[in-house]
């Protein structure tokens, strides 16, 4: 039985910086490695105040994990702006990501619930998301949910790889 997802509100924003601590979870999609629990909240708030879903899993225990989204009008870091130049979407898109999952729910089909309950929220609009090139787990975690590589892109010389659900 899958765990009960639902939309993040700006209460949730302390125990989701705590499930996206490095010692109690599993990152995906991260460039910078691990999130602050300031960049946490800030991300948490953008998003609610733009209307973009922030999708939680949770069980009685506590949450399981965290789906962000934030919007193509958020331009005011280096990658989202080289995000959107790069990308040439046909219609509406956002950015998708990070998700992070709570050791605990690793194995449990988690990540594909969310991403259905997310397109179920976006309906006609891709999902954007950008990996380091090297990181192979989320690589394969998304190509199975069906998201395709758009273009290889350095940042800050980093190898990157941009994704979209098309």
């Amino acid at each position: 039985m899958l765990p009960r997802l639902r939309n993040a509100e700006a209460s949730d924003a302390a125990a989701i910086a705590a499930l996206m601590l490095p010692e109690s979870s599993s990152q995906g999609g991260s460039l910078h490695g691990d999130f602050p629990q300031e960049k946490i909240c800030h991300w948490l708030t953008q998003a609610l105040a733009d209307g973009m879903p922030v999708v939680l899993a949770e069980d009685a225990a506590g949450l399981l994990g965290v789906l962000f989204t934030s919007s193509s009008r958020h331009q005011d870091s280096p990658v989202a702006v080289q995000m959107a130049r790069l990308h040439h979407a046909a219609g509406p898109f956002y950015f998708y990501g990070p998700v992070c999952l709570a050791a605990r729910a690793r194995g449990q089909g988690l990540l594909s619930a969310m991403w259905q309950q997310l397109q179920q929220q976006l309906p006609g609009q891709q999902a954007v998301l950008f990996i380091h090139a090297d990181n192979q787990a989320s690589l394969k975690a998304h190509t199975r949910l069906g998201m395709v590589v758009e273009t290889p892109f350095d940042l800050d010389g980093q190898p990157c790889v941009l994704l979209s659900s098309r």
